[in-house]
């Protein structure tokens, strides 16, 4: 028996894996849920990847933005030292 989409959402992982457990032992697979589980690898470590890139990104633009900061304020030190009065 299938159950709704409301059904279905409401459940939790777990419960959505012990009903795929059950399943699982008298089902038969083809080659899609094979390469459809690969896909998923494949797409899981892509995110990973790009997690991680992305927050290489954010710990650059913090850094350069702090020494943009100090730029700045060195800079308006410099023009009130040296500026003639």
């Amino acid at each position: 028996m299938i159950e709704s989409y409301d059904a279905l959402s409401k459940l939790s992982v777990d419960d959505l894996k012990e009903r795929y457990d059950k399943t699982a032992k008298t089902t038969n697979v083809g080659l899609s849920f094979y390469r459809e589980e690969i896909a998923r690898r494949e797409a899981e470590a892509q995110n990973r990847i790009m997690f991680a890139f992305t927050k290489q990104v954010r710990d650059m633009t913090i850094a350069i933005t702090v020494m943009t900061l100090l730029v700045l304020a060195l800079t308006v030190i410099n023009i009130v030292l040296v500026w003639p009065s």
